[in-house]
C-alpha cells in the first residue's frame, strides 16, 4: 500500500552548518599519499596543507593523483574555514580530471557553505553520477542543500540514503530528528 506523506521540519538555524568535504583516494606513494592521510585524519590541518603543497610542487604525479591532491588539500582548507581557497582547489581538481566525482561533491559542499544551494545540488548530482569514494557524503550534502531550500521530502530521503550508505553517519541521524513524518489529511 502506497502512502503519501507530508514532511514537517523543525525550524532550522539559517546559518549553514559545515557541509563535509571528502577525502579523495590517492594511488601514489610519497607526499601525495601523505596529503591523503593528513586529509583523512583531519588533525593538524595546517601541517597537512604544507604536506599537500610539497606534493604538488615536487611529486611526479599522474593527472588523477594531482587532482586528488588538490582535492585533499581543499578538504584541509575547508577544515580551516578557508572556503574560497578550498573551492579554488576543488575547481582545480575538476579542471585537471573532470571524471573524478569526488571533486564535484566537494565543490558542492563549498557552495552550501556559501548559501548557493541550487548550484550545490547541480555539482553534487554531477559528482554522484560520476561515482565517488564515499557516497554517504554526497547524499548528506545534497540532503543539506535540499533541506535549506525547503524541499523536505527529498532532503528526508537523502538523509535516509546517507544512513543506508553509512549507518554511523551522526550528522545525518541528527538531522533526521528534525523531521516529523505524518500522513496528509484525507490519506489512508
Amino acid at each position: 500500500m502506497k502512502f503519501q506523506f507530508a514532511f514537517l521540519a523543525a525550524a532550522l538555524a539559517l546559518a549553514p552548518m559545515a557541509a563535509p568535504a571528502q577525502i579523495i583516494v590517492s594511488t601514489t606513494a610519497g607526499m601525495a599519499h601523505n596529503c591523503f592521510v593528513a586529509a583523512k585524519a583531519g588533525v593538524k590541518p595546517r601541517e597537512g596543507v604544507q604536506i599537500c603543497n610539497t606534493a604538488l610542487r615536487h611529486d611526479p604525479l599522474t593527472l588523477r593523483d594531482r587532482a586528488a591532491t588538490y582535492g585533499n588539500r581543499g578538504v584541509l582548507l575547508n577544515t580551516l574555514d578557508q572556503v574560497d581557497k578550498a573551492e579554488a582547489d576543488f575547481k582545480a581538481a575538476i579542471r585537471l580530471y573532470p571524471s573524478l566525482g569526488d571533486s564535484y561533491v566537494n565543490l558542492g559542499s563549498m557552495l552550501i557553505r556559501k548559501k548557493q544551494f541550487h548550484e550545490a545540488i547541480v555539482q553534487i548530482d554531477k559528482g554522484m553520477a560520476l561515482g565517488m569514494s564515499f557516497a554517504a557524503i554526497g547524499y548528506y550534502n545534497r540532503a543539506l542543500a535540499l533541506d535549506y531550500l525547503g524541499r523536505y521530502p527529498e532532503a528526508y530521503a537523502d538523509y535516509k540514503k546517507t544512513l543506508d550508505q553509512d549507518s554511523s553517519f551522526k550528522l545525518a541521524s541528527d538531522r533526521l530528528k528534525d523531521f516529523v513524518v505524518t500522513r496528509k489529511p484525507g490519506q489512508s
